[in-house]
């Protein structure tokens, strides 16, 4: 779903191996310390904004505050169970740290089923829709994904789409994409086609031309029913595996310092001259499996569910 850089998000940096047994134990402590404070923190947070006053009134009307939900807490269990089996995270230290020789550190834990992501429940991405019932499901019928790394978060939308089609620049993440059933079209030349939603989630900080991206998504959504939905990381900060510089080629200005503030300029100056208007806005975790230091990895997510003006 996404790659990252040291500064921003530490939690899919794993360490490199090193064949030490005073390093596995240094990471086992570290876990532990890391761990109590995963345990003392108010988790009913990350569903709130911080400075909602800071808001555009018009945006404000917007907000929807969402709440941890029974698949978000068993995505939490799942993952502290699997970090605390340190066998299994001592193979996957070993497997990650032999194909970064050959692939990218993302294609490298695809492959593996190492760091898998969280963005949403099935539950929460239908109250996004304003679905309640099978038959306000049926009117989207077609689904994109854009990025959709090893499936994960994909799969908890598919089965209310009769077509499911994906993006991905990793071609290990798409080969596990096809072989989940997953239409996979090329990155940039999406046929045709047209998509009742279309899904860019902690995307646009990750990829080569966003505005370009944003643009070609105006083009394929559908003018009358279809929904947008992005999520972004604030405070924005665009990094780009696939380049030398880790530079994107362009660039999306979003001016301010707070989060609050930053959404205020992504709508008003980005997303409304491009055809979009904002329907929902909320904040979610954005939530990462652990490793041996740690069980679980979480970001501030703020999403944002669209439609054509």
């Amino acid at each position: 779903m996404i790659t990252t850089s040291n500064e921003y998000c530490s939690y899919c940096q794993h360490s490199s191996f090193v064949p030490l047994r005073s390093t596995w134990a240094r990471a086992v402590f570290n876990k532990m310390e890391s761990d109590r404070c995963l345990k003392n923190i108010d988790r009913n947070k990350w569903y709130r904004l911080s400075r909602y006053d800071l808001l555009r009134n018009e945006y404000q009307q917007c907000f929807e505050q969402l709440y941890e939900d029974e698949e978000t807490t068993v995505f939490i269990k799942e993952s502290e169970n699997r970090s605390d089996n340190v066998p299994l995270q001592i193979i996957h230290s070993l497997l990650t740290s032999l194909l970064t020789l050959f692939i990218t550190r993302t294609s490298a834990n695809g492959l593996i089923g190492r760091g898998r992501m969280f963005v949403y429940s099935k539950a929460q991405f239908k109250t996004l829709l304003d679905i309640e019932s099978h038959e306000e499901s049926s009117r989207f019928n077609s689904l994109l994904d854009i990025g959709a790394g090893d499936g994960s978060v994909t799969e908890r939308m598919s089965s209310l789409f009769k077509n499911v089609y994906v993006t991905e620049l990793s071609s290990a993440m798409q080969w596990r994409l096809s072989n989940y059933g997953y239409t996979v079209l090329d990155a940039d030349h999406w046929q045709n086609l047209t998509f009742d939603v279309i899904t860019c989630l902690n995307v646009l900080d990750r990829c080569e031309k966003p505005l370009t991206l944003l643009k070609q998504i105006r083009q394929h959504l559908n003018s009358k029913i279809g929904r947008l939905i992005i999520s972004l990381v604030l405070p924005f900060k665009p990094y780009f595996e696939y380049n030398n510089n880790h530079y994107p080629d362009e660039t999306i200005e979003i001016e301010g310092d707070l989060p609050e503030e930053q959404i205020n300029s992504f709508l008003l100056n980005v997303l409304q001259p491009l055809g979009f208007r904002l329907k929902k806005l909320t904040r979610l975790p954005y939530l990462c499996e652990g490793d041996i230091e740690r069980s679980y990895y979480f970001l501030y997510d703020y999403i944002f569910v669209l439609e054509m003006s």
